[in-house]
């Protein structure tokens, strides 16, 4: 069994899904030439499925790190802070395996948000015979990206300020994001926003609301640049001060 690391383009802070690793055969986008004497790298199915198994039969999340550190502790002597947690992931069949329970750390989110990091680079377990991905060890977050064309920070706070017209999923990670604060895509049925304000516990009667779970602190926009902390404040205007 080898281990193997990749990086990959994020999305915004506050998201908890991302595609950690893409479906089918990949290679590192990096010119290090990995995997080795293999044609790549394999991700499909039966793998996934069996990645989900093991990671469901666990305890423990797996960290989200910085540059890699918690693999380097040994050797520098240095400290590795988590930036982040996960432990669920989902298989979307000819696209690839999801994180869909991110949490980052106020210091991690703020500096994504300031674009301080970009890429996320998942440590991963392969079979050296086949490429196989047998299992998820961690994630970095790094600037120095290995694997090409997966989550894209940038391009996602971008879906949401320019206007477009989302896919289902994309309405669905909208409000899975932002609908605890009381925030649904313009794009939701109405049925669906009655649905997760009941869920959420927004606009109940007061019997419900004394059972609701407190209000969460408004997300900080400190490290963001200005044109950019004026858009998040434009289109959300109810999620961030």
């Amino acid at each position: 069994m080898s281990i193997a690391t990749l990086s990959q383009p994020l999305p915004p802070a506050g998201f908890k899904e991302f595609r950690i690793l893409p479906a089918g055969s990949f290679r590192a986008a990096d010119g290090s030439g990995r995997p080795d004497g293999l044609a790549g790298w394999v991700l499909d199915t039966r793998l996934a499925h069996a990645i989900m198994a093991s990671l469901a039969a666990r305890r423990d999340d797996l960290m989200i790190d910085y540059e890699h550190q918690s693999l380097k502790v040994a050797e520098n002597g240095k400290p590795a802070p988590a930036a982040g947690w996960f432990k669920r992931v989902e298989w979307r069949e000819g696209d690839g395996l999801y994180a869909i329970d991110a949490r980052w750390t106020d210091k991690a989110a703020a500096m994504i948000a300031g674009k301080e990091y970009r890429y996320l680079s998942p440590v991963f377990t392969f079979d050296k015979r086949t490429g196989e991905v047998t299992g998820l060890v961690s994630a970095g977050l790094t600037n120095q990206p290995a694997l090409d064309g997966l989550t894209d920070f940038a391009a996602a706070t971008a879906r949401f300020t320019t206007g477009s017209i989302d896919t289902d999923r994309a309405i669905n990670t909208f409000n899975r994001t932002f609908g605890e604060f009381g925030v649904f895509h313009p794009h939701t049925p109405p049925a669906e926003v009655a649905r997760l304000r009941a869920e959420y516990g927004i606009n109940q009667a007061p019997a419900a609301c004394r059972n609701a779970k407190p209000v969460k602190p408004k997300p900080s926009l400190a490290g963001m640049n200005a044109e950019d902390a004026n858009k998040m404040r434009h289109w959300f205007p109810d999620v961030y001060e």
